[in-house]
């Protein structure tokens, strides 16, 4: 009979959890309190708007602009002012803090002035910004220190292996836990039970340069390292927001919202990837590959039940769809031609061209005559599309004809119980059609957990709350 597993809980904070001293106060409560029941990790974001200037300073070194100095005072006033006011300054923890953000801040000048004299590239780039989880994840672990929590950090890029796409690294998964056995879990296992403090947001590629994982690569950072763990560990996530956990409809969007309090972690892709921002796709794929648990919880009220757990099990409550989602702008290009239907490989030659030119797919749907393909692309690369296939050898011959509808937007309706209910295409088409609302296309994910329209722009909220109503709300 083997031996049960110890639990760790990853905790991942956010920028907006970093502020002030009533937030880390707020962090290091939560901390203590679930450290009665399980072994903690934390992982850290930048402090909330960092990632930005560093951004803003990296470009001004680029463009060798005056005010670089401005710049680079500001990064450090931020830091500085945080570090007293949480610190004594007279402690061993205040000198030490003190003494790294110095070093950070002269290594990040010392880039400034060496950028002028190399040609800049996405790893000096991805370099720069690492900067900000690499000073708060040391504020917090040093936090943690001066009020009496055995605490160690963890630089990611000595435990997370990527490729060597920059500014959107993708995570190498087997290399990586060879890392983490060999260089995090000692320092879990110790007899000292540290907190152990990792920074998110970057790993390093084969060659030790640092990558950044893109867009809600903090959150990213905490699925790879529970994944890495999931074999020593019964690992859960906390993913600490500004919000409850997800919702069934864009709150900005929906006159009538609710918590969805268990998600599987193929719906919970499926809003994702419409619009919905809590967390990225990748880090719910990730979570699902390692069949981690997690939960998102809202930062203000850390004892509140009210928050999303996400897990593989996917559960049939009363209602059939999950949650009623939108991208508001969006463009639908549109290539038709008797022609098509003789021609082989159009198809192919299409999705290549666009995918050579890192065009974004968002939905594609066919006739079943096989004349015409449409698809829908993010609004900013209509221009850029409308350019590539018109002056396309193939696309751009007389026999295509290509129409580019700049004023459209996507609803969907996402639930597991599509694959098993009949009739709800036919619910959404009576739905739209009899509050005026003319679809134009539609289209279904292979995972079938979805069912999305395509309408006008104008009727999307309206759309959004009519199929609430429809679907969800029909008390």
């Amino acid at each position: 009979m083997s031996e049960k597993k110890q639990s760790l809980t990853i905790m991942k904070f956010g920028g907006s959890c970093l502020q002030s001293m009533d937030s880390y106060r707020q962090i290091a409560s939560i901390v203590k309190h679930h450290m009665k029941f399980t072994k903690i990790l934390v992982v850290v974001s930048a402090i909330k708007g960092m990632t930005n200037k560093l951004i803003n300073f990296y470009e001004k070194s680029c463009n060798e602009e005056q005010d670089c100095a401005l710049t680079i005072e500001d990064i450090y006033n931020d830091h500085f002012q945080l570090i007293k006011k949480l610190f004594d300054e007279d402690s061993n923890e205040y000198r030490n803090t003190l003494e790294l953000l110095q070093k950070h801040i002269e290594d990040l000048k010392h880039l400034g002035s060496l950028i002028k004299l190399i040609r800049p590239s996405a790893d000096i780039y991805d370099l720069f910004v690492s900067y900000g989880e690499r000073l708060s994840t040391f504020i917090l672990s040093n936090y943690f220190s001066f009020h009496g929590s055995k605490s160690e950090v963890m630089l990611s890029d000595k435990i997370i292996r990527t490729d060597d796409n920059f500014g959107r690294a993708l995570p190498l998964l087997e290399e990586t836990e060879v890392l983490v056995k060999e260089k995090l879990l000692p320092i879990l296992m110790s007899d000292n039970n540290p907190i152990v403090c990792v920074s998110g947001y970057f790993g390093s590629t084969k060659d030790n340069k640092i990558s950044t994982l893109g867009r809600g690569g903090s959150d990213l950072s905490a699925a790879i390292i529970a994944y890495a763990l999931r074999n020593a560990y019964l690992c859960k996530i906390i993913y600490w927001k500004d919000v409850k956990g997800f919702l069934d409809a864009d709150p900005r969007v929906a006159e009538k919202t609710s918590l969805i309090k268990q998600i599987s972690y193929k719906e919970a892709k499926e809003l994702a990837f419409f619009g919905t921002k809590v967390l990225h796709p990748l880090c719910l794929d990730i979570n699902e590959k390692g069949n981690i648990s997690s939960e998102v919880r809202f930062f203000n009220e850390p004892e509140s039940e009210e928050f999303t757990t996400i897990s593989k099990e996917i559960i049939q409550g009363d209602s059939v769809i999950k949650a009623i989602t939108s991208i508001e702008k969006l463009s639908m290009v549109t290539i038709e031609g008797d022609t098509m239907i003789p021609l082989s490989g159009t198809a192919a030659k299409l999705f290549s061209l666009l995918g050579e030119n890192n065009i974004n797919v968002v939905f594609i749907s066919q006739s079943s005559s096989e004349n015409n393909i449409t698809f829908g692309i993010e609004y900013e690369d209509s221009m850029k599309v409308s350019f590539l296939l018109r002056n396309s050898d193939y696309f751009g011959e007389e026999w295509f004809k290509v129409k580019i509808d700049h004023e459209i937007s996507l609803v969907a309706v996402i639930g597991a119980g599509i694959l098993h209910t009949p009739g709800i295409a036919g619910k959404v088409f009576t739905s739209l059609g009899n509050n005026h609302i003319n679809i134009k296309a539609i289209a279904q994910g292979s995972s079938e957990l979805n069912f999305t329209a395509i309408i006008d722009r104008e009727n999307c909220k309206k759309a959004v709350n009519v199929l609430y109503d429809a679907f969800i709300n029909r008390k």
